[in-house]
């Protein structure tokens, strides 16, 4: 994987129909794709929107839909309406999924037990992570716009806006707090870091975590960060960061080459990585580290992950 590169590559044709790449090179496909296309399926299960893992397929033009029970499980449901090049994805304390796309340069939401999206947030150059406080405010990172960009609940016209290089990875903590993982190099490239925020506000407190390149994060119940580092070479790995600390106190490695997007369910049991370089979402106990799980079924590019509430 050639990740130097690839942001320029992106920058220079972002919005151009067939000429974007993703973060790992591979060709984007084109930006003319309609916005809003039937199809998708769900099971009853699916449909039910409990204990789920919905993984963001980026090829596949497609967010594929799995148990959170079994081993490398086959898709129990698949949303296609509107999804263009995904990436990150979150799943609010309602059931509602929240996916970005990165091809036709949206965010959409899904209702809970639904395959048609109802809400469209537009404005990006590369949405290319998402999530969603317990008040309803839904926060964008727009990887070349260099932004952050927050929505009020139920609304798609955005309030207010941090500029930042490069964000990556956006989480919030229970007290709505948001930590925004981003890169500092030329083009998007590592040193990696991460920025808490106080709610509604645009000052950031930078926290000063040895990341190479950073790529996601989630936050625990402890308020620990979790980081995803692509590394460079084969250090690739996932860290945990205790509050106040600069030196993570977890390291999470097993089965990476290319940690992007992460998850974590309640009450903090598992973490879910996608890792597009091995093509797998993997599962792993989080209290000891080990994995657990790998899926594979269904999957053709493997970018980003959300579970259900």
């Amino acid at each position: 994987m050639q990740k130097g590169f690839w942001i320029a590559s992106l920058a220079l044709c972002a919005g151009c129909a067939g000429g974007q790449v993703t973060p790992d090179g591979i060709p984007a496909h084109s930006s003319a794709q309609p916005s809003h296309r039937a199809g998708g399926w769900l099971s009853p299960a699916a449909k039910k929107a409990k204990h789920l893992i919905y993984v963001s397929d980026f090829t596949g033009n497609a967010v594929e839909i799995y148990s959170a029970a079994g081993s490398n499980q086959s898709p129990i449901g698949e949303i296609t309406d509107g999804i263009s090049g995904p990436e990150g994805s979150f799943v609010d304390r309602h059931g509602n999924l929240f996916v970005t796309n990165t091809s036709n340069q949206t965010v959409t939401m899904y209702p809970r037990g639904s395959t048609t999206w109802k809400l469209q947030y537009t404005g990006f150059a590369y949405p290319t992570n998402v999530t969603v406080g317990k008040d309803g405010w839904v926060y964008v990172a727009d990887l070349v716009g260099q932004k952050v960009v927050e929505f009020p609940k139920g609304s798609t016209r955005p309030k207010l806006t941090i500029d930042i290089t490069y964000p990556q990875g956006v989480a919030l903590d229970s007290k709505n707090n948001l930590y925004v993982e981003y890169n500092t190099g030329a083009h998007g490239g590592g040193p990696g870091d991460v920025n808490q925020y106080a709610p509604r506000s645009t000052s950031p407190k930078d926290l000063g975590l040895p990341i190479v390149w950073g790529a996601g994060d989630a936050i625990d119940g402890s308020s620990d960060v979790i980081a995803a580092d692509q590394g460079s070479g084969s250090n690739a790995a996932i860290y945990v960061f205790q509050p106040g600390s600069q030196t993570p106190s977890e390291t999470i490695n097993q089965g990476l080459e290319d940690p992007f997007r992460l998850a974590i369910d309640k009450p903090f049991a598992h973490l879910y990585v996608a890792d597009p370089e091995v093509n797998k979402l993997l599962v792993y106990d989080y209290s000891s580290g080990q994995l657990v799980n790998s899926i594979t079924n269904g999957l053709t590019s493997v970018y980003g992950v959300a579970v259900s509430p």
